[in-house]
């Protein structure tokens, strides 16, 4: 079958931001962390066509961002420019598995951080729990010394005029368990997002106090009609499905599907890769890349701008494939999962 393998001519990084490479300066250890880091072209910044928004009145919010399983700072590049020409400093660090070993790390910590993300086996299954804990744990020590290094005063101009009173973390797939756990531990964030994520086996399973922003990619179908083979993915999506239906409506928490959306289509991969590779006819039609772009950047900046902003606006679902996770109460577990099964 033919397929076009192209990038995206409409979607590319906004020029409304500067993005520049530093160094960090671990506090702890003297050694170096590398990031990337957007900033807004000009103050105030252009709005969004998203928000309603006349500026920054001190400093600009700080927002963090955490990549998926092995992936790199570089990897959601049009997301973050988008963030930034906003009105926000961004700051993206590389997922641990590209860190140096620490000979003080517990060994059973190491092997996890290095391990490629796997659900595959009974066994694979049955050590989520265990193997979760670990790497968001780990995530979220590095994602505090990034946040130590940046307080500590990193001489760059890319970071005059941080407003430390004002961050959030953003996180695609194991970035976004990463978010939900430092949002529910440490009151330095003032709000997160978990692009595609997972909630479960992590501290916000319980209930958060803060501000979360859950967005998903749509509901997939549950397994192969020819495979026999246990779906361990659909097993774990169900579960985080009951963890975020209860955020929802416990805790206040902001959770939507994206119908017509893939797990890849959260990260700049959705606008170069070959779109027909995973072509099935049963499958629901997937949007456009320019589709997913607008409905992830307006759920986004809206949730960002009303609560490192305007204070306490919320995102609203003006989309039509967008639905709240409440509104899909009643599927039942035979029938498409979500998303999150597939996260890495």
């Amino acid at each position: 079958m033919w397929a076009e393998r192209r990038a995206s001519k409409l979607v590319k990084p906004t020029d409304q931001a500067r993005v520049g490479e530093v160094v960090l300066t671990d506090p702890r250890t003297e050694t170096g962390i590398p990031v990337r880091i957007w900033r807004p072209d000009q103050l105030p910044p252009a709005p969004h066509p998203a928000v309603e928004w006349s500026g920054p009145d001190h400093g600009l919010p700080l927002v963090i961002y955490v990549p998926s399983w092995g992936g790199r700072r570089s990897e959601n590049d049009v997301m973050l420019s988008t963030i930034a020409g906003a009105g926000f400093i961004v700051v993206a660090m590389d997922d641990i598995s590209h860190d140096r070993p620490d000979p003080a790390t517990n060994a059973a910590d190491e092997m996890v951080r290095l391990a490629p993300f796997s659900m595959q086996t009974t066994q694979d299954y049955t050590s989520f729990p265990i193997t979760s804990e670990r790497r968001t744990r780990l995530g979220y020590d590095k994602l505090q010394r990034v946040l130590d290094a940046l307080r500590a005063g990193q001489a760059s101009e890319l970071l005059e005029g941080v407003d430390f009173s004002r961050i959030a973390v953003v996180g695609y797939s194991f970035g976004g368990a990463v978010a939900a756990r430092a949002i529910a531990v440490d009151g330095r964030f003032a709000a997160g997002v978990d692009l595609d994520g997972w909630v479960i086996h992590t501290p916000a399973a319980a209930g958060l106090q803060r501000p979360f922003l859950a967005v998903y990619a749509a509901l997939q179908p549950s397994g192969s009609i020819w495979s026999h083979r246990p779906n361990y993915e659909t097993r774990i999506g169900w579960e985080d499905f009951g963890c975020l239906l209860g955020l929802a409506r416990s805790s206040g928490s902001k959770v939507f599907i994206i119908d017509g959306a893939r797990h890849s289509d959260f990260s700049d991969q959705l606008y170069a890769e070959d779109r027909w590779r995973h072509w099935r006819p049963w499958a629901p039609k997937r949007l456009a890349p320019e589709r997913i772009h607008a409905i992830i950047d307006t759920l986004l900046l809206r949730f960002l701008v009303g609560h490192l902003i305007q204070h306490g606006s919320t995102p609203r679902a003006d989309f039509a494939e967008v639905r709240s996770v409440t509104e899909i109460e009643g599927l039942s577990p035979t029938r498409p999962r979500l998303g999150v099964g597939s996260a890495n």
